[in-house]
C-alpha cells in the first residue's frame, strides 16, 4: 500500500529501547536539578545583592572622599600655578586672537568645563 509509512509513528521507532530510557533518564535529571538548583541560586543572587547594596555605599563614600581630596590638591596646584603662569597668559591673549573672527562671532562655539558643576 502506498500509505504504509503512514500508519505507524515514525518518532515510536527513534525514541524506543535503551536510548529512549536514557533520554528520559536525562530529562528527569535536568529538571530535577534545574528545580532543586533554582531557589539556592535565587538566595545566591538576593545575598550577593543585599552584600552590594550595603557595603558598595561604603565602598564607593570611600572613593568619593579620596576624589575630593586629590581635586582639593590638584586646586591649591593650579591656583599657585595661575600666578607664575599670569605674565605668559596675558601674552598669549594679546597675540591669540589677533586675525580670528570678533568675540559675538565666536559665542556659542565652546563650551569651558565648569568643575563646580
Amino acid at each position: 500500500m502506498i500509505y504504509n509509512q503512514f500508519q505507524s509513528s515514525s518518532m515510536q521507532n527513534r525514541f524506543s529501547g535503551s536510548r529512549g530510557w536514557l533520554a528520559f533518564v536525562i530529562g528527569l535529571a535536568f529538571m530535577t536539578l534545574a528545580l532543586v538548583a533554582l531557589p539556592f541560586l535565587l538566595l545566591f543572587g538576593a545575598i550577593a545583592f543585599i552584600t552590594l547594596s550595603l557595603f558598595g555605599r561604603v565602598y564607593l563614600k570611600r572613593q568619593l572622599a579620596r576624589f575630593q581630596k586629590q581635586q582639593a590638591g590638584q586646586t591649591f596646584h593650579r591656583e599657585s600655578n595661575q600666578q607664575a603662569d599670569a605674565f605668559s597668559e596675558t601674552a598669549f591673549k594679546e597675540t591669540a586672537f589677533k586675525d580670528s573672527p570678533p568675540q559675538s562671532a565666536r559665542a556659542g562655539r565652546t563650551f569651558e568645563h565648569n568643575p563646580n558643576e
